[in-house]
């Protein structure tokens, strides 16, 4: 399968596809965390099916921090490259991108899209007008978006927000603790054409109070994780035992 995880820099995801075989890439306007078919710019160059012709990737066989088809083993390579045969080729901005011509478009996407300006949790500061109401419609636009992008299945993956009273409410809503992390955080799935996922691991949670709370949260409830400058990206990454039940589940 040809996989695309969008507004994704940490590889969990997609690390998770790449490991069952199928062709997977990432995209953020970021950097990829860790080595592997990635795109750093904007997912709408993307949507479409197209790869860039290179990427930073593992393989280096001239060691320049690239990747390409014309270096090594195509057998041994999914990466697209400029010496291919089979494969269109399309120049944006000076990048060359290439998909293929038998399977031009991606089989299946995850996309998680910012949800700085989404969440119901922040929403107060544009209530209390702290915030620029705009943000919320563009990043609302941006959900539209991905989830008319011209792909046959997909998940948009969010935690609550304004997606579900501005454009539809979730097929699914999911917690780490169901796939065997000892994590609370409550998580929506927006599906086209995709099943529901089914837990893999339970994980119980203590009781304090009569009330259930997991590793990640103190005794009255909230996140344990401290400010700092990188809670954002912290908060955002994907559990690996979701990101490996998508890929076992959905890539079939």
């Amino acid at each position: 399968m040809r996989v695309l995880v969008a507004c994704e820099y940490s590889g969990t995801v997609r690390d998770a596809f790449l490991k069952l075989g199928h062709d997977a890439m990432s995209c953020d306007l970021l950097p990829t965390d860790v080595p592997g078919p990635h795109y750093q710019g904007n997912v709408a160059d993307v949507l479409d099916g197209w790869m860039p012709v290179m990427w930073t990737a593992e393989c280096d066989p001239d060691g320049d921090g690239w990747c390409q088809v014309r270096d090594i083993d195509p057998a041994e390579c999914n990466c697209i490259g400029p010496t291919q045969d089979g494969i269109e080729y399309m120049e944006r901005d000076g990048v060359l991108f290439g998909r293929p011509i038998e399977s031009p478009h991606w089989d299946l996407m995850i996309a998680h899209p910012p949800c700085t300006y989404l969440s119901v949790s922040g929403m107060h500061w544009t209530a209390r007008g702290l915030r620029d109401p705009q943000l919320t419609e563009d990043a609302l636009a941006f959900v539209r978006l991905l989830m008319n992008a011209p792909i046959d299945r997909i998940c948009i993956e969010n935690p609550v927000s304004v997606i579900s009273s501005r454009i539809r409410k979730p097929e699914q809503t999911i917690q780490p603790w169901q796939f065997g992390h000892d994590a609370s955080k409550r998580t929506c799935l927006w599906l086209k054409n995709l099943p529901t996922l089914a837990p893999t691991s339970i994980i119980e949670p203590r009781i304090v109070d009569g009330r259930k709370r997991w590793g990640n949260q103190t005794d009255s409830g909230q996140n344990r994780l401290g400010p700092s400058d990188d809670r954002w990206k912290i908060r955002s990454e994907t559990y690996a035992g979701i990101a490996n039940a998508m890929a076992e589940q959905w890539g079939l």
